[in-house]
């Protein structure tokens, strides 16, 4: 009987023993995933924090850029080209903010796109191209389109850069950059990501870095004005100082001369090479077509509508043909280069 008391007071106390150590053990169990539990709520909170602080940053980014083409009067001629399908979204990739290398903005729905086609070379002193009657169609439908205006049409003609990532130029970065700097360090913004004080800016400087990042985006890019809508659709008519501002400024730029579909798929005669250049310097009325006269960059040319400002000043320098065909001869001067610009040009670029 003895024996049996103690071996139940024994298993009794072992018993005991172990319900003292699992609740001593319960409640260090439970502070761990207490604190796992928090460390993991500050890791999510954190994570939605970054998220929203890039949201805002590519929201803000975007605005910028569609802000800038209202202002300059940016418009589509009627759906995007073929390059809008090429150009991937990029993300940002400079050495400060970890969150800014993973912000991907899509240039394709930052800007507006324009209409592609295929160049074709046409006779012409200035910058007057010639479009197809489907964009006349366009630009009638618009509400206002430009017509009844008072001022000529006017478009930017550019051979869009197909490894462009937005964004490029330094501008536009320290751009974006800025504007992370403000979202993360809380600083006054309104919702759409933009300091109250951008507003503020003069237009020139409050566009300056759109216009810069336009020269990544496009390989090369002018202005011009168009001399009538008689031109193939699919097509459009460059003269030759027009084809040659797109090609100046990179020589890397392919090009071609195009061919007189009428004209015999065989060899030509040295006879028929002289008929045809004889019959090219007989029709040169400006807007029709010059088979093979000059180069033509040989992909594809995105045009869209802009709102140039009005000039203010330009200094003109007569060229050595001028001055040998006779022009500080002219009588009245200003008459004269008010005639030549009106029937040649309505655009000036720079660096053209």
């Amino acid at each position: 009987m003895d024996f049996e008391i103690a071996t139940r007071k024994l298993k009794s106390e072992q018993s005991k023993l172990r319900s003292n150590r699992f609740s001593k053990r319960k409640p260090s169990l439970s502070a761990t995933a207490q604190k796992q539990a928090k460390d993991q709520k500050k890791k999510e909170e954190q994570r939605r924090k970054e998220a929203s602080h890039k949201r805002i940053v590519k929201e803000g980014m975007e605005k910028y850029v569609r802000h800038c083409e209202r202002l300059l009067g940016v418009s589509s001629l009627g759906g995007g080209g073929p390059h809008a399908e090429s150009v991937v979204a990029a993300a940002l990739s400079f050495p400060t903010g970890k969150g800014l290398q993973s912000i991907k903005v899509d240039p394709a729905k930052v800007y507006t796109q324009g209409t592609t086609l295929t160049a074709t070379s046409i006779w012409g002193d200035g910058d007057k191209i010639t479009l197809s009657p489907s964009i006349l169609a366009k630009l009638s439908e618009k509400e206002h389109g430009g017509f009844g205006s008072g001022s000529p049409l006017t478009f930017r003609v550019g051979i869009v850069n197909e490894d462009y990532t937005f964004p490029s130029s330094s501008a536009m970065k320290q751009k974006m950059e800025d504007l992370w700097n403000k979202v993360t360090s809380a600083e006054e913004i309104n919702e759409d990501g933009e300091s109250d004080d951008d507003d503020e800016e003069e237009e020139d400087d409050y566009t300056l870095a759109y216009k810069e990042e336009l020269k990544h985006r496009y390989t090369s890019y002018t202005h011009a004005t168009v001399v009538e809508f008689t031109q193939e659709d699919g097509f459009i008519g460059l003269p030759s100082p027009v084809a040659s501002a797109l090609l100046s400024s990179n020589c890397n730029i392919p090009t071609t001369r195009t061919v007189d579909p009428s004209s015999s798929t065989a060899a030509a005669t040295e006879d028929d090479d002289t008929n045809m250049v004889v019959e090219m310097e007989q029709d040169k009325t400006p807007g029709h077509l010059a088979w093979g006269a000059f180069d033509i960059p040989c992909g594809k040319i995105e045009i869209m509508q802009v709102v140039l400002p009005k000039g203010r000043k330009c200094t003109l320098v007569p060229s050595k043909e001028a001055a040998e065909n006779g022009f500080y001869g002219l009588k009245d001067v200003k008459l004269v280069l008010e005639q030549s610009l009106s029937r040649t040009r309505a655009t000036l670029s720079l660096n053209d």
